[in-house]
């Protein structure tokens, strides 16, 4: 081995282990933040020889999740790639105009240049769906919506990387299945026309935050508000104020400039409380969410009607408005809306809330419960 090869095998000896020495320092030194824990949780000491096997699989996710300087790392690997060479250091992130960042993934890209359209067999599939879910729940005296979260790049095709075409709105996956379950007696499943007649109307305020994949508290309120509506709920407007946010979005950090780049957006008043599963407070942040499988809501004020929200990430920042309009509601983290399950919580309405993209990912049969489905 030449000596300049010795010298880097010895140098990356030295620096791995100094890195794993700061984890285990890092790891001994008890739980980190809020977001860390929920990420990956510190090990908790062994209280027997039984818990050695928990303790190294919890050890060696740990570590390969939290090891010492690995945020650092990322955040010098997106200034680098950023600032020479002007591109994501990121595969999963697109930069757009105007500061906006796309999830580049399949799904949202496919439905953005119209690929992936029904055939007439899918539609009766999806249309055979949605009218089994509606009877399902119908059946046991519970009203129910399933409510799209459209990706960011059906509301702000303007603002979409150079390179990306966008077909037009009706000629796409998903308006393929809205037009198959046109006749079924669903609420309002488009929700892509709320939001782009509330951009026309307000421009300047921000639906989708422009470095996340997910919607504003002000972008989900306008839906959910016009569902619940479509129900019977009497519309009721939230009151929203802008806002700077704690940090910013999900694609800011997977590109490195979480800590770097700041975020506002318009925000509800939270005038409510939420508890997990073990009944413990916990605080909503509905910008790069991480919430519990069960969060129960409300405010005492609320109106008595029992919801039941079965979602996945695109329900967190609905909690706001449902939160501030109803005594208590359940959110439930899943793609499966579970009808036995809801009238176990003594549902009177049931929202699904689910991202536009997984229509495109997903069967029917992923978004109800197989044991009702078979009623």
């Amino acid at each position: 081995m030449s000596p300049p090869s010795f010298l880097s095998s010895i140098f990356a000896l030295v620096s791995l282990a100094g890195l794993g020495l700061a984890t285990l320092f890092d790891m001994a030194n008890g739980p980190g933040i809020a977001r860390q824990e929920r990420i990956a949780p510190t090990p908790a000491p062994p209280q027997s020889a039984k818990d050695m096997a928990r303790l190294f699989s919890e050890v060696r996710f740990y570590v390969a999740n939290r090891y010492a300087m690995k945020d650092q790392f990322v955040t010098w690997n997106g200034q680098v790639k950023i600032g020479l060479f002007g591109h994501s250091p990121a595969p999963n992130v697109a930069f757009g105009r105007d500061g906006f960042m796309f999830l580049n993934t399949a799904a949202p890209i496919a439905i953005a240049q119209g690929q992936g359209r029904l055939t007439d067999e899918d539609a009766v599939s999806w249309r055979d769906h949605f009218k089994s879910a509606q009877e399902t729940f119908e059946v046991r005296g519970i009203s129910y919506a399933f409510v799209m979260g459209p990706n960011k790049h059906s509301i702000y095709p303007d603002l979409l990387p150079h390179w990306l075409s966008p077909a037009p709105a009706d000629h796409t996956r998903t308006a393929d299945i809205v037009q198959a379950v046109d006749d079924v007696s669903l609420t309002p499943f488009d929700s892509r026309a709320a939001l782009q007649q509330a951009r026309a109307n307000d421009p300047e305020r921000l639906l989708y935050h422009p470095t996340d994949t997910h919607w504003t508290e002000w972008g989900a309120a306008i839906v959910i508000d016009q569902t619940l509506a479509a129900l019977g709920v009497p519309s009721e407007r939230p009151v929203v104020m802008e806002a700077n946010l704690p940090r910013s979005g999900d694609m800011a950090r997977m590109i490195g400039q979480q800590d770097i780049r700041s975020a506002s957006a318009p925000v509800l008043v939270a005038n409510y409380a939420c508890t997990d599963g073990s009944g413990n407070p916990f605080e909503i942040t509905t910008i790069d969410p991480i919430t519990p499988g069960h969060l129960t809501c409300g405010t005492p004020q609320g109106r008595p009607d029992r919801i039941v929200v079965f979602h996945d990430s695109f329900g967190i920042p609905a909690i706001p408005y449902l939160a501030s309009r109803f005594k208590k509601v359940e959110f439930i983290r899943t793609d499966m809306a579970d009808p036995a399950h809801a009238e176990e919580l003594g549902a009177d309405i049931v929202l699904q809330i689910i991202v536009e993209r997984k229509l495109w990912s997903q069967q029917p049969s992923d978004f109800l419960s197989i044991q009702d489905r078979d009623r």
